[in-house]
């Protein structure tokens, strides 16, 4: 865990840029079925942030400089199901708070003046009183207290040199687990097996998956969960995944490879043009410069490539105006990274748009989560790709709307190609921007590294 007196400074940050009480609800346990078989805890990025208790069920008063934190009593019988139980002075010392005081007694603690909220649910305030219910919470883009929100959404997406160097660890771990997947691959395998890999290596580095691993020969599919297929020779493989650390901070990376270590002309065409749209809008994420123009970047490159193969008909700056390259590309360039995966994205568009500009409406651009100038000290995932998904080739109103633009015909030809993600994770600096992230891409380098350990089911198998 992180030094105590690091979330001490930022709740005093925190409480002078926002007078008054502030109350803040961590998570509670939910059920996966039975309430005794909760779902894994993962504690609210927020409270996590700002104290650094990861019990469920606890809650932080800040007031006049002082934190109080309410934590749940232990059960007469925990020690005989759960061992021994820290007591609260015991935690009061690990999150350096000033007090710690039974959560039950909350409700009746809350000062007269008005209390300011923030917590990730609704339901999270119903455990604590009436008195509770009855505040507005600091959820969502249009909930709560402006000031606070912004405040949290201020210092949250600038991350600090501790910060930075637990993104690193988790930025290691996962690339450990990257290249264990790569040399696992062989034709004749298992997807499952693969995955099964994936969440071992970072479960073996102490590191929890900050999301559901993304690994699939069906790349087409954005946020493919099924790992269902046998490995075939001739396909390409898209693994998107990243390991939280104990901090609560992760890495988000996505690597595409041929399963059988070689690319088929077709196959390294796409991919020279995904790598050159990654490292083109990576050089783009400078201080001050919009997101949208990094996206827009990517987007011109593979709106290059998509031309040279007759895939689209106009030129690259028509398509990122119609967004005829969104059929290929249909997703932003990426988002913030930080305690979640796409960081502060549970305040909405709030961290992430300025209040003049909304999402724009054209399919593909729709999907950017970020668009505001670049600042040092934030931390984003580039990720361009490229992707040839039917249901999109046969919609209706995109054959309407680009027809004459986008050689749907042709089209037909790549299907069953599935998909290709490139994705790096960024630190913005004062100078030139710093890639976090170190898993071979290099075609050279990926097919040297494909294929060349034992392949993942002799290695789970001989457990």
């Amino acid at each position: 865990m992180l030094n105590p007196t690091i979330h001490a400074r930022r709740r005093q940050v925190l409480t002078t840029r926002v007078p008054g009480p502030i109350l803040l609800l961590g998570n509670g346990h939910r059920a996966r079925n039975l309430p005794m078989t909760p779902l894994p805890f993962r504690q609210d990025s927020t409270f996590l942030y700002y104290t650094g208790c990861d019990l469920p069920g606890s809650a932080a008063l800040l007031v006049e400089g002082r934190c109080v934190l309410f934590l749940p009593e232990p059960e007469p019988e925990d020690p005989l199901w759960h061992g021994e139980v820290p007591s609260l002075e015991a935690l009061r010392e690990r999150y350096g708070a000033d007090a710690v005081r039974p959560a039950a007694t909350l409700p009746d603690a809350l000062p007269r003046d008005p209390v300011k909220v923030l917590a990730v649910a609704d339901e999270n305030r119903n455990r604590l009183g009436s008195r509770i219910c009855s505040i507005p919470l600091a959820f969502g883009q249009d909930h709560g207290d402006p000031a606070l929100m912004d405040a949290v959404i201020a210092m949250r997406r600038t991350k600090e040199a501790e910060e930075i160097a637990e993104m690193r660890r988790a930025a290691e771990h996962s690339a450990a687990a990257h290249v264990a997947v790569m040399r696992a691959t062989h034709p004749g395998g298992s997807e499952r097996a693969l995955a099964a890999l994936f969440d071992a290596i970072l479960a073996a580095r102490g590191c929890t998956p900050g999301y559901g691993t993304i690994l699939s020969q069906s790349g087409e599919v954005l946020h493919n969960d099924r790992h269902d297929q046998v490995l075939s020779a001739e396909r390409l493989l898209l693994l998107d995944g990243g390991g939280e650390v104990e901090t609560g901070y992760g890495a988000d990376i996505t690597r595409t490879w041929p399963v059988d270590g070689r690319f088929r002309p077709r196959q390294r065409a796409a991919y020279d043009a995904v790598l050159a749209a990654l490292e083109e809008s990576i050089a783009c994420c400078r201080a001050g410069v919009r997101y949208r123009e990094v996206h827009d970047t990517a987007s011109r490159v593979i709106a290059r490539w998509l031309r040279d193969e007759g895939l689209i008909t106009v030129d690259p700056d028509t398509s990122v105006e119609t967004g005829a390259h969104g059929v290929f590309f249909p997703h932003g360039v990426g988002h913030l990274l930080g305690m979640d995966v796409h960081d502060l994205e549970n305040f909405g568009d709030r961290p992430a748009y300025p209040p003049d500009r909304g999402r724009p409406d054209q399919f593909g651009t729709r999907n950017l989560r970020l668009d505001l100038p670049l600042e040092p000290g934030w931390v984003v995932t580039i990720e361009p790709g490229f992707y040839v998904a039917p249901a999109i080739l046969a919609d209706p109103r995109l054959r309407e709307t680009l027809a004459g633009q986008v050689d749907f015909e042709r089209a037909r030809d790549w299907i069953g190609f599935g998909g290709i993600r490139l994705e790096d994770n960024v630190l913005v600096t004062a100078g030139a921007p710093e890639v976090l992230t170190e898993v071979p891409k290099a075609p050279a380098d990926v097919e040297a590294l494909v294929g060349s350990g034992t392949p993942a089911d002799e290695l789970l198998a001989s457990t």
